[in-house]
């Protein structure tokens, strides 16, 4: 009974967490914006710290990566090995922390620039 307690009680911490987040702008415009540097870096910094953040960052980063790679039909600019994966959180925020112009780019094109300069393809142009 406790654990499905416990389930509720995190899934209603990372709903509430989501939509904090995913929220920009005005609730009453007609378009809908997309995320900017400043989004994925406040859900990746806590991501050592807060399991939900940790949960969010990382799927946000995993979604961004299945879709480069089948968008890109497997010639994504960037060659991620084994372990890669688990490092980017803080490869991200280290690389925003030092680039805060980037913090008002859209997300897609921060991470592909991070993606890219720090994991590079190897022996491929």
């Amino acid at each position: 009974m406790r654990s499905i307690q416990s389930n509720s009680r995190l899934i209603t911490v990372v709903l509430s967490l989501w939509a904090a987040l995913s929220c920009s702008g005005n609730a009453q415009a007609a378009t809908i914006q997309s995320n900017d540097g400043s989004v994925i870096l406040r859900m990746c910094k806590g991501a050592e710290k807060v399991r939900a953040l940790s949960v969010m960052c990382h799927s946000y980063l995993n979604g961004y990566i299945d879709a480069a790679h089948y968008f890109g039909k497997g010639k994504a600019h960037f060659c991620l090995e084994a372990g890669d994966k688990e490092q980017l959180p803080g490869v991200l925020v280290a690389w925003l922390d030092t680039h805060p112009e980037a913090l008002s780019q859209p997300a897609g094109a921060v991470l592909q620039t991070v993606l890219t300069a720090r994991f590079a393809c190897k022996g491929k142009k």
